[in-house]
């Protein structure tokens, strides 16, 4: 199954690193997401999240930094549990708004106790 991470992409860092196997060196690039919601109160909820993906999505996405990026990911379900994945299949989609805007939603006010 396909999903997407939506967020503001906050950062875009080329990586590398050194595989102990091999004695080879691994290329990459690691984005920084941050979605912003709300909790079942009303109150803001932020969520960051670091993920590591292909060198090739850093020229790609060096200049988006700030705007509004859908991330295509594949999940794949074994006896080990939930894996997430990179979608290579698909673009990274950069958006003119957020689709899940949850500013609309005003908090609920508390019941007073019984």
């Amino acid at each position: 199954m396909t999903t997407h991470m939506i967020g503001t992409l906050m950062e875009c860092k080329p990586t590398e690193y050194t595989d102990k196997k091999t004695d080879k060196t691994i290329y990459g690039t690691e984005l920084t997401v941050m979605f912003q919601g709300v909790d079942e109160e009303g109150y803001k909820k932020i969520s960051v999240e670091t993920v590591g993906t292909d060198e090739e999505y850093y020229d790609t996405l060096k200049d988006k930094i700030g705007s509004i990026v859908a991330l295509p990911y594949l999940i794949k379900i074994d006896q080990y549990g939930v894996k997430a994945y990179p979608d290579r299949s698909m673009p990274v989609l950069t958006l003119e708004k957020n689709p899940l805007d949850y500013s609309k939603f005003e908090r609920k006010p508390k019941t007073a106790a019984k």
